[in-house]
């Protein structure tokens, strides 16, 4: 049995994400654009507010109201610095990214209420505030990146010194080729105060065919275990891999820090520090997760040919379980998504597989095929089949029934072979912590 996929040529994008040191004058220019671009996005939001309260909802006729906001105008760049001429000072690209942001919201907004957006519904923008502690403005032209230097150019700030080990086992490969282009640079400020330039680079890729041989040893089945990251086909689970809750791990630390916090003065300068360290630890947390992520899905790709995972709600189990705070501490969502990138690398021969959010998995016996409709209750651990009187357990029957529902898409030929989407989603994904 074999599974071809044609090869096809298309434009990638990937990030490069890089912790930079910029200097105090280089940080000064930094926040100062920070607080610019949020100025903008702030008066872009306010403008069509007023707009929309004053103008719009006046008029009962909504073709009257289409035209309305066809001839309508907004305050541009130009003229917000002959208003407020410290915008100067800043990078014109940066208010320009703003404002092209703030227009994108009110986009995402009504496409999601029209039900022409995929995903979970997009809410109204809201006012951004210098109280998140996590800032970031775009780049788009006149950037450079010197590995010999380690130095990254960026228009106002000049160069900017980053770290970075080296290609090491071949990872820089697609960032230095020379099909590769750099296309915009996101300057990003953390709530721990660390600095980061997450690049984003184009070139031209073309996918070799994926193969599957036909060998079932050669496939695997993944089902999502919130207190084991996940269980496969084989009985294995991420702990047997070294998964290691690390919220759970670290969580006496960080309660304690939190609650040095909380007893500090509000506004005053030791709160600031004891707010660093929080964010400093919850920093952390993420970051050790994410490099097992990282290894974990890596290990995967390269060790099988197919892989079958569930699509989940993951949002909606969490509305009505208890266990709700470990579902979100696992980041499922982030390591499929690594699963689905990695697998369509070339020098992967693997596919992914992702079953239908509505096959029930762990409620099908996999020795003969029948529905079990008791097994609904999330409490039901082990269960035996009516029909065949196998014993299950619950997770690795799931596994299982992943699996072979991934072995029979594979031999229709469909496949969920994907790259990351577009530049949105793919910057999302560096930026995450």
């Amino acid at each position: 049995m074999s599974n071809k996929l044609v090869s096809q040529a298309e434009t990638q994008h990937r990030a490069l994400k890089l912790r930079i040191y910029p200097t105090k004058e280089q940080e000064i220019l930094i926040n100062k654009t920070f607080g610019c671009c949020r100025q903008i996005y702030n008066n872009r939001l306010f403008e069509r507010n007023e707009f929309y309260e004053k103008v719009i909802r006046a008029e009962p006729d909504k073709k009257k109201q289409k035209a309305l906001w066809k001839t309508a105008h907004f305050s541009s760049e130009k003229e917000m610095k002959e208003k407020f001429p410290y915008l100067a000072e800043v990078s014109s690209q940066a208010l320009c990214s703003a404002t092209m942001f703030a227009e994108q919201a009110y986009k995402n907004f009504f496409a999601s209420i029209k039900g022409a957006r995929a995903g979970t519904q997009v809410g109204k923008p809201k006012f951004k505030s210098k109280k998140s502690h996590d800032f970031s403005y775009r780049e788009c032209m006149n950037v450079s990146l010197d590995w010999s230097e380690r130095t990254v150019k960026v228009p106002k700030l000049g160069k900017v010194k980053f770290r970075h080990s080296g290609n090491k086992k071949g990872k820089l490969d697609f960032f230095l080729c020379d099909g590769a282009e750099l296309k915009s640079i996101t300057i990003r400020k953390n709530p721990a105060g660390e600095y980061y330039a997450v690049l984003l680079f184009e070139r031209e890729y073309c996918h070799k065919a994926k193969v599957y041989e036909g060998d079932e040893n050669q496939v695997i089945g993944l089902d999502f275990s919130p207190a084991d990251f996940y269980i496969d086909s084989d009985g294995s689970s991420g702990k047997d891999y070294g998964y290691v809750a690390h919220k759970q791990k670290n969580l006496k630390q960080l309660t304690k820090l939190q609650r040095r916090m909380m007893r500090k003065q509000v506004g005053s300068a030791n709160r600031e520090k004891a707010r660093v360290k929080v964010a400093r630890m919850e920093h952390y947390i993420a970051e050790c997760r994410n490099d097992w992520i990282e290894k974990e899905s890596k290990r995967l790709v390269s060790t099988y040919q197919v892989i079958g995972i569930e699509d989940l709600n993951l949002k909606g189990m969490m509305r009505f379980s208890r266990n709700a705070k470990n579902y979100g501490d696992a980041s499922w969502s982030t390591f499929v998504n690594k699963l689905l990138w990695k697998s369509s690398l070339n020098e992967n021969n693997c596919q992914v597989i992702k079953a239908d959010r509505f096959f029930a998995s762990s409620q099908i016996c996999h020795y003969c095929g029948v529905k079990n409709p008791i097994t609904k209750d999330l409490s039901v651990r082990k269960w035996t089949c009516p029909n065949c009187g196998a014993k299950h357990i619950r997770d690795v029957n799931a596994a299982i029934n992943l699996k072979e529902n991934a072995i029979r898409q594979v031999g229709q030929g469909v496949s969920e072979l994907k790259s990351v989407e577009s530049v949105e989603s793919l910057a999302m994904l560096a930026l995450q912590d």
